[in-house]
């Protein structure tokens, strides 16, 4: 197995590699496994494959390291909580500027 087959899959966004974070299917379709390479280069280091790809070796279907994947993955999250971080905030601010609101509407209408 070699590591420098280009990754490709159907999961959250492209980099230019191919797709970032964890894969679920290749490109063909086909659903993703996790295997073990065995190669002296990167021994016992996980990655994803089509399952198909064994049976079609000439073809280029996905291939990628676990790691790499879960580190994008990590990073895609951590981009979505600042988003919703943001999200909260606003509404916070609103919900106090509502009830700020609310509460001045009714000492306007007690004191007059």
């Amino acid at each position: 197995m070699s590591g420098n087959v280009v990754s490709q899959g159907t999961c959250s966004r492209r980099n230019i590699s191919g797709y970032e974070g964890v894969p679920t299917h290749c490109w063909c379709g086909n659903r993703v496994s996790t295997f073990l390479s065995k190669t002296t280069k990167n021994p016992f280091r996980r990655f994803y494959r089509c399952v198909v790809a064994r049976q079609r070796e000439g073809e280029s279907h996905l291939f990628k390291w676990v790691d790499d994947a879960l580190v994008e993955e990590v990073y895609r999250v951590e981009s979505r909580q600042t988003i919703v971080e943001g999200e909260v905030e606003v509404l916070v601010n609103q919900e106090i500027h509502d009830s700020v609101t609310e509460h001045n509407g009714c000492l306007g209408k007690k004191w007059k």
